[in-house]
């Protein structure tokens, strides 16, 4: 044990005093809170600033109801959106066109619309401004032409449009998370963020600590150290200090990125509170400790099993050129979980989520998004306790000895008889 943690102690030490990991651990976080303060900002800024809108009308009936319904679009603070702008159209519609392009271009208007003759009847108009990417004013301005409208639409019709409007109008529900202690408010959108979040950390760290692991080993390899430790070290402690050296480098990184993103997030949604009335109702979801410790775990022997695929593997070559062509087993059943954590999402309960979840390789995402569904009863999740524990000794007997001949070889890439033989023999 001694051997091994001075192995663990050098890769641990030599990792996090490295410019590379400093500036990566510290920049994450830094990247975070500017994600979290950019759009807060970007509010600020454009809060208030009416877009000035000019309408040019073909039918000579919407005018005054556009008019009237721009002048009255407000935002949730009850400021106004829009400003009605009025100019002299006199000429053909290509004069009036390249006229009020001008003004656009010259920043004297923002926006301007053309309602053609059959607007009522094909819902169709054009709409000129500098800046087409801004999805919301866009929409705004759809939606407010297409009130007037419908309003047309319903007089024609016969039809009183704010009874038709009341009768149509959508009902949303306010959905509620059941556990065994009862039931709780929880928006569902929060829910899906939260278990896509912790996901796709599960499946960014699997991959990136899996991929530090073989370059670790190659790199050794090459410089021809390896011969040295081998000397006083048997090749299962070398591989064993390695694992658990780099692997307590990314739990170090892991734990910052893990703080600075709940801090982060808590100040994102109480920008959004404060800024958005609707936002009120968002809160993280009532997590229990355990699904913490089931996270923690499944991170960990998912790491291990992975990072002792990936040492296995960077034993058997020489270079990343040549790792390339058997990097495939470590990093495609991690991007395969990653894809079907989204059905298991949708279905934790099912006979095959819980056939998937139960397979070494994909257990732990998918029994971690089971349990944070609160779907996976505890029987199931002890039995994927003790399917990756002799899993992950069955990993850890193939790739040492898969890794204690690799080690010491270079020149031609194995095959897979060769590995085969070094898996017999050894």
């Amino acid at each position: 044990m001694n051997k091994i943690f001075v192995i663990l102690k050098r890769e641990y030490l030599t990792r996090v005093k490295t410019k590379g990991f400093i500036i990566g651990t510290f920049l994450l976080p830094v990247f975070i809170l500017g994600a979290s303060l950019l759009p807060a900002l970007l509010m600020q800024v454009n809060k208030g600033e009416a877009k000035r809108i000019v309408i040019i009308d073909q039918t000579d009936q919407l005018q005054k109801q556009l008019s009237d319904a721009f002048a009255a679009a407000t935002d949730k603070n009850d400021k106004a959106l829009f400003t009605v702008k009025t100019v002299e159209t006199a000429g053909a519609i290509e004069e009036t066109k390249n006229k009020l392009n001008k003004m656009v271009a010259d920043k004297e208007i923002d926006i301007f619309i053309i309602l053609p003759d059959s607007v009522i009847q094909n819902s169709r108009f054009e709409l000129y401004a500098k800046n087409v990417g801004n999805f919301d004013l866009i929409q705004r301005v759809e939606r407010t032409v297409s009130d007037v409208i419908r309003n047309i639409r319903f007089s024609e019709a016969g039809l009183d449009g704010e009874l038709v409007r009341e009768l149509n109008r959508w009902v949303s529900a306010t959905t509620f998370k059941v556990d065994e202690k009862g039931s709780k408010e929880q928006r569902a959108e929060v829910s899906f963020i939260f278990s896509l979040v912790m996901g796709m950390m599960l499946y960014m760290m699997l991959i990136l600590y899996g991929t530090f692991v073989m370059r670790a080993i190659i790199e050794d390899k090459n410089s021809r150290v390896v011969e040295v430790i081998i000397s006083s070290v048997n090749p299962y402690q070398f591989m064993a200090g390695k694992v658990l050296g780099i692997g307590a480098t990314g739990l170090t990184q892991f734990i910052i990125w893990i703080f600075t993103t709940i801090i982060a997030s808590t100040y994102g949604l109480t920008m959004a509170r404060s800024m958005a009335p609707e936002a009120a109702g968002l809160a993280f979801p009532d997590i229990s400790i355990w699904v913490y410790v089931a996270f923690a775990f499944f991170f960990l022997v998912g790491y291990f099993f992975y990072a002792a695929l990936a040492a296995g593997v960077g034993s058997m070559v020489n270079n990343d050129s040549e790792a390339q062509s058997y990097q495939w087993i470590v990093i495609m059943p991690i991007i395969l979980s990653f894809f079907l954590m989204f059905a298991v999402n949708n279905t934790p309960d099912s006979t095959l989520a819980v056939i998937l979840s139960l397979i070494p390789f994909f257990t732990p995402i998918l029994m971690f998004a089971r349990i944070l569904q609160g779907a996976a009863p505890l029987w199931q999740v002890l039995l994927s306790v003790g399917i990756m524990a002799l899993s992950l000794w069955g990993v850890l007997w193939f790739t040492g000895r898969i890794f204690r001949v690799g080690i010491l070889m270079y020149g031609k890439k194995p095959n897979l008889p060769e590995v085969l033989k070094w898996i017999k023999y050894s």
